[in-house]
């Protein structure tokens, strides 16, 4: 990899420098894998969304008055927020600027300021073509540029001041792990210590008409790609939705400061709910598991009550239920105090004492970092699947989907089946899932990680050997999703998926597929975070975390979490407003 010296050193600020990224050099550090393709005149470096590229010695560089350009080639513009240059390291508190790739698939511009000011392009990328992006920035504006034309301007009140932070490319290298990462191809950085004129920026730029084949990038198949895939904007509303409150909005008497993962469960004609609960931090021994029963619907709820608060450094946390024979079991996620957290995950059961309307524990049932996620599915050959996340603190990333398979309708003996990743995706995986069961096939759709796009995997023998869960076709929010068919015959997913809102948690949506049919090709809007619909959180900030669905008479009955506000919340969707032809 050649460093282009545009004069003798760049150790001074008066020099400037092109980085021609044709191979991962010398004056390069590689966090992951970059590989070469044809670039905008010789080879350029492709990053497959979980890598970054580190220029050395480039703390001192993109301070004061400069410009910065990049050639990029975009293959997926439904990943999410995407990094393609910035100077920050957010642990340190070290921000300055970046450019990025929005959820929207637009450029944005980021200049800290004692808070963040930006300029937006409105101008619309491609995936697969090329692009040519400047920044210019000196002591009182910036102004952004996309293949040499002005796509907006700020003003500063401040110089942007100067951090320690390196220079960084197709994503952040924060606290040894890659954040906002880039999925595409990069060439041509350069680097100049003062602020171009628009006419030295517009004489700079060359049309590249060359593109890159992003098909192989598309991902498995979970959506009809015969449809184009709504944004938020166009999604239908799904009719007739009600919403009610299981849970206020802190600050409420309970003194609750964290709340997450409603369960739910209807069992002899009452709607049961369940979530974790902190009086004090998220994952700290302080959590419980907490439960309230509704005896209309859902319309109110009675007073909580605890499941399980653990105790010593033992917390139980938000889980599943399940009702079967009779008996209404929950299976709860839990976990033992630590400096490194998620130490020693586990599955609690605890079994419904209908006479006393207490939870008698039923001891640890799941062991090796599980943590339930969906209720268990029978199987055609008698035994029931849980889907979940195996957690390990010491696992560098590779949280990976799971499954945990009963011994017929034993519900106290589990056998946990993590599923392998393929290469390259494991880092920064966060695999919560659910599943969908047919016959011997069960399909497992899990959360990527920090990557707005949903991971599938295939077992063809009830869940015991996984084909390695890979990226799929369809973006999904960076959030537990929640699936299964509905009594339609429709597959469902319960999450966030749209074109361009990337990891965000909002809107909250349901996809579904036609009668029969295996790939989703309808959204439908259940409702935004903005709403007068709803009793509960009307706010922009309201997010619809950890979803989870079940139906009941009619009605799809969905949980939710706005994590936000430290509230629960349910919406009751008629199921014959979800559905849509053949």
């Amino acid at each position: 990899m050649k460093l282009l010296l545009l004069v003798l050193n760049i150790a001074s600020p008066l020099f400037a420098a092109t980085w021609s990224l044709d191979n991962a050099g010398d004056s390069l550090i590689v966090r992951g894998k970059a590989t070469t393709a044809a670039g905008t005149a010789g080879q350029c470096l492709v990053l497959d969304g979980d890598s970054v590229i580190e220029l050395k010695d480039s703390a001192k560089l993109g301070t004061g008055a400069f410009t910065v350009s990049l050639w990029f080639n975009p293959y997926d513009l439904a990943g999410g927020q995407q990094m393609l240059v910035g100077k920050n390291r957010y642990s340190h508190n070290e921000r300055q600027w970046s450019l990025t790739i929005e959820p929207n698939g637009k450029l944005k511009a980021y200049l800290q300021q004692g808070g963040w000011s930006t300029i937006s392009c409105a101008e619309p990328l491609k995936a697969g073509a090329w692009h040519w992006v400047t920044l210019v920035v000196d002591s009182e504006k910036a102004a952004l540029f996309l293949n040499g034309k002005p796509a907006g301007e700020v003003g500063l009140k401040t110089p942007v001041a100067s951090t320690e932070a390196p220079i960084t490319l197709g994503g952040i290298w924060d606290a040894d792990k890659v954040r906002q990462p880039f999925t595409g191809a990069l060439d041509e950085l350069t680097l100049e210590p003062r602020a171009l004129k628009a006419e030295e920026v517009a004489a700079g730029y060359r049309p590249v008409s060359a593109t890159h084949d992003v098909t192989k990038v598309v991902g498995l198949p979970l959506w009809d790609e015969t449809r184009p895939f709504p944004k938020a904007a166009e999604l239908p509303q799904a009719a007739g939705a009600e919403f009610h409150v299981i849970k206020n909005q802190r600050p409420d008497t309970d003194q609750c400061k964290f709340t997450l993962g409603v369960g739910l469960a209807w069992h002899k004609g009452r709607l049961y709910a369940s979530y974790g609960f902190n009086r004090g931090e998220e994952n700290t021994p302080t959590e419980e598991a907490h439960v309230k029963v509704s005896d209309d619907g859902g319309k109110t709820w009675g007073p909580a009550q605890v499941m399980d608060a653990g105790e010593g450094d033992l917390a139980v946390s938000h889980g599943v239920f399940l009702s079967q024979g009779g008996r209404l079991w929950a299976f709860m996620g839990a976990y033992h105090a630590h400096a490194q957290k998620y130490h020693r995950v586990h599955t609690r059961a605890y079994l419904l004492d209908e006479a006393t309307g207490r939870w008698e524990p039923r001891g640890v049932v799941i062991e090796d970092g599980f943590w339930p996620m969906q209720e268990p599915q029978k199987m055609a050959n008698g035994n029931w699947i849980m889907a979940g996340l195996h957690l390990s603190p010491f696992a560098k990333g590779e949280n990976l989907p799971t499954v945990a398979i009963s011994h017929g309708d034993d519900f106290t003996k589990w056998e946990p089946v993590v599923i392998p990743a393929t290469p390259g995706v494991g880092t920064n995986l966060w695999g919560e899932s659910t599943v969908i069961v047919e016959g011997k096939k069960v399909i497992n759709l899990s959360r990527y990680g920090r990557k707005a796009r949903a991971l599938l995997s295939t077992s063809e023998d009830y869940g015991r050997t996984w084909t390695p869960t890979a990226p799929s076709n369809l973006p999904m929010a960076t959030s537990k999703p929640y699936a299964g068919t509905l009594s339609t015959g429709q597959r469902y997913l319960v999450c966030t998926t749209t074109a361009d809102t990337g990891g965000k948690r909002s809107p909250l949506t349901i996809a579904v597929s036609k009668p029969g049919e295996s790939l989703f090709s309808q959204v439908f809007l259940i409702r935004h975070s903005v709403s007068e619909k709803t009793p509960g959180i009307s706010n922009e900030r309201a997010d619809f975390s950890y979803p989870y669905a079940v139906e009941h008479e009619g009605k799809l009955f969905i949980g939710y979490t706005h994590k936000s506000h430290a509230a629960n919340e349910l919406a009751v969707v008629p199921i014959e407003q979800l559905r849509i032809e053949r």
